[in-house]
């Protein structure tokens, strides 16, 4: 049986919300068995010596490496990918690679071969979804890949953390994160029992159309470790882009391949999911029974007033259900169970 390695990193912060779902695989790894060859993982601000310790932290994990080994690397890991792919192959090892982030497919460099060149130097690979897969076997990818399906989200529920009851007259459907233009087109939306409960940064109240008639309630931008306590609503919207009536640009089109953090976090706010339609995760959603799916948030006024408590009330207790598997870290283990 061959040892199982990873190698932790440093990252800019214990409470950055972009190094959260990496941090928590590396828990999920070490909660199954897998060794940390490297340094212990850190928290360290400063780019430059940030950047320096991963690299003599890498370093002295293929130092460290066994011959025969399976080491699990994270994609992307900075500029060490293909220093750790090469170690790797030096030392007659497997490399199983968790995706996170797959540039070709979010637009920004186009289709890279060089990404794919590399990707494909892996044995295994962990990818998002169905969608994502097959856009993989599409580029030949000869590892065998398996998804993770939902990405976990470790936490420890807080028992003073507020959780009102839902107002079926005036539902309050959450949007956490960047504040992108689609949100100050919302108020454009016909009225009905639902409101918009806004979190997080970049929000532009001078944006509001009409703010004597707005739908939109900007809630404050919390810590990572500390959102989940703050966000109190009945309905979590993943939705990216500039207009109502689709996820346009390179964030709303990159939803049609990628697992968003952000549903895992409103599962852990025990709240269904609004879903654009063509996302991959929307399959998922349904699915699990925990939440619905709309080709434009124009629908959103129908579907809310077409549910009742009881259907709203079963939707939750799914959700709780998947909350469970997604805090305690059990898709990443089934994950790793069938690949091993």
């Amino acid at each position: 049986m061959s040892r199982k390695v990873y190698i932790a990193r440093n990252y800019r912060s214990k409470f950055d919300a972009a190094g959260k779902a990496k941090m928590d695989c590396e828990t999920i790894l070490e909660n199954n068995g897998w060794q940390n060859i490297g340094f212990k993982q850190t928290w360290i601000a400063n780019s430059v010596l940030g950047t320096l310790i991963s690299a003599l932290g890498v370093s002295w994990a293929l130092l460290r490496l066994k011959s025969g080994s399976t080491v699990c690397l994270q994609y992307p890991f900075n500029k060490f990918y293909g220093y750790c792919l090469w170690g790797a192959k030096l030392k007659n090892s497997k490399v199983l690679t968790l995706v996170h982030d797959v540039r070709s497919l979010k637009g920004k460099y186009g289709h890279s071969e060089k990404e794919i060149n590399m990707l494909n130097k892996s044995d295994q690979l962990i990818v998002h979804n169905d969608k994502m897969r097959a856009w993989f076997e599409e580029q030949n990818i000869q590892g065998e890949i398996t998804n993770i399906e939902a990405f976990d989200y470790l936490h420890t529920d807080n028992p003073n953390a507020q959780r009102t009851p839902t107002d079926y007259d005036k539902i309050r459907v959450v949007f956490a994160g960047n504040m992108g233009p689609f949100v100050y087109e919302l108020d454009a939306l016909e009225r009905g029992n639902f409101k918009f409960d806004l979190y997080g940064v970049g929000y532009d109240e001078k944006k509001v159309k009409n703010i004597n008639n707005t739908m939109l309630d900007y809630k404050g931008c919390f810590p990572s470790d500390k959102v989940i306590d703050h966000i109190d609503g009945d309905f979590g919207l993943v939705w990216y882009g500039n207009t109502l009536d689709t996820c346009d640009g390179v964030t709303g089109q990159y939803l049609k391949y990628n697992n968003p953090h952000k549903l895992s976090l409103y599962l852990l706010c025990e709240m269904p999911i609004i879903i654009w339609d063509k996302a991959a995760m929307a399959d998922f959603v349904e699915e699990q029974g925990i939440g619905f799916k709309v080709s434009s948030l124009r629908d959103i006024k129908t579907r809310l007033a077409e549910l009742t408590p009881e259907q709203i009330d079963q939707m939750k207790q799914n959700v709780q259900r998947v909350k469970a598997d997604v805090q305690s870290g059990q898709y990443l283990t089934r994950a790793l169970e069938r690949l091993s």
